[in-house]
Formats: C-alpha cells, sequence, structure tokens
C-alpha cells in the first residue's frame, strides 16, 4: 500500500494531469485573470488510476478577497471517488497575479506567486495510517486520524516546501471563464515557473 501513497501525495498540483497535450495555436482563447473571477470553488472531476484501483479528486477554493489558496486532493480507496483514503492540502496566501503573458507553447497564461501557509496530510483509514507508520512516511512515525503538517518534510523522493517559501506557479482561464488550468510543475523552467500547463480543467 505505502507504494501508492508515495503516488497519492507526490504533490497537489501533480493530480492534475498529463501535462502537455494542450492546443499550442497562437489564438488567444483565454481571459484576462483577476482575483475575482478566480474568488471561489473550482473542482475537477475523479481521476481514476485502473493500475493501482485509486481515485483521486482536487478542489481549489480561492478566499473572498482571491489573497488565500486552499488545494485539497482528496484520495479514494476505489475507482469512483467514493471512499476515502487520504487528504492532501496545500495552503498558500499572499497570492499575487503576474501580468498575462504565454508560454513557449503559445499557451496564455498569468504567472503568479504566494507564500505557503502549510501543507498538511490527513490519513482516512485505519490501513492508511498503519502503512505511514510502519514506513515511517515522512520520517515520522506519530501518524494518526487528524491532519499532520508535512511542510518542509522529506516524503519519499519529494521534500515539500516549508512553510513561508515561495510557491511560483502558471494559471490560464478560459475565454467562457468556466474553468481554469494551472502549470505543470514537474516541467519547471530555471525560473521556477511551470513552462507549461497541466490538462486538468478546474469548473466553478
Amino acid at each position: 500500500m505505502i507504494k501508492y501513497i508515495f503516488l497519492l501525495f507526490f504533490s497537489i498540483f501533480l493530480l492534475s494531469g498529463c501535462g502537455d497535450e494542450l492546443s499550442t495555436s497562437t489564438t488567444d482563447d483565454s481571459a484576462n485573470i483577476t482575483k475575482s473571477l478566480l474568488t471561489g470553488t473550482w473542482t475537477a472531476k475523479c481521476s481514476d488510476n485502473t493500475t493501482a484501483s485509486t481515485s483521486s479528486k482536487t478542489v481549489l477554493v480561492f478566499s473572498a478577497s482571491g489573497d488565500n489558496l486552499a488545494a485539497t486532493t482528496t484520495n479514494y480507496s476505489d475507482l469512483s471517488c467514493v471512499t476515502q483514503s487520504s487528504v492532501f492540502t496545500k495552503k498558500l496566501n499572499t497570492l499575487e497575479l503576474g501580468s498575462k503573458t504565454k508560454t513557449s507553447q503559445n499557451q496564455i497564461i498569468n504567472k503568479f506567486t504566494a507564500k505557503v501557509t502549510d501543507i498538511t496530510l490527513e490519513p482516512k483509514t485505519s490501513s492508511v495510517i498503519m502503512s505511514l507508520n510502519k514506513s515511517s512516511f515522512c520520517e515520522l512515525t506519530g501518524w494518526g486520524s487528524g491532519e499532520t503538517s508535512v511542510a518542509g518534510l522529506t516524503c519519499g523522493s519529494i521534500t515539500y516546501n516549508a512553510v513561508s517559501d515561495t510557491h511560483s506557479d502558471i494559471i490560464q482561464i478560459n475565454s467562457e471563464k468556466t474553468f481554469i488550468r494551472l502549470g505543470n510543475i514537474t516541467n519547471a523552467a530555471s525560473t521556477g515557473y511551470p513552462k507549461t500547463l497541466y490538462t486538468q480543467e478546474y469548473y466553478k
């Protein structure tokens, strides 16, 4: 089970699609992004992993001011996003939007930065708790049923941002303002910003 835990918790924004399969047309079919447009809850569709017989769903919640973002991925022990196994949350504040620009693949985006306030993992079943403790996941052995902060910790091969670290990302909203996409953080430039967008769409 622990190998699937590594996959599920790799990163809050790594559960967001397969990266580079978006149109590279130079047509600007995106909208100008403002904090007021982002305010509210954006939800992705259930994403299944047939190899592991698991699934996950990510929800992005922007505060009323647009300055704070909580990105929560709920992981499930089935393929239909029914039975929760764990919840992984990344919380950001002081979000600042950059000007509208485009990626090297001509994807229209806005850069943004924010500060990490916490990154937490909450196991939802006794079997997940047992696996986390048995493997000393994130070098911790006191896993229980509540949220545990993993900010700044190394969990398997991933070292998470520490509290107050800067999170650099890119974001796109379509011209109808119905969905947003985030950056593929596995494909970052030397500046720290993702080079491309995930294909995963988040809807209000």
